[in-house]
């Protein structure tokens, strides 16, 4: 579906469980915010590890 949706990104959380990451201290809370609230997408896709704890 990414790659079908032209100009969109994708925010992926390694390591992370299901689609309920956003507020668990990772790297997808900052550009999900962004986005939800100025409607904003980040510059370009964002990967990052789960934090340590959330597991």
């Amino acid at each position: 579906m990414h790659r079908s949706l032209h100009g969109s990104r994708m925010v992926t959380v390694l390591g992370g469980e299901g689609h309920g990451v956003h507020g668990a201290g990772s790297c997808a809370d900052e550009p999900a915010t962004v986005c939800l609230t100025t409607g904003r997408l980040p510059e370009k896709d964002v990967v990052c590890r789960a934090p340590a704890d959330s597991r």
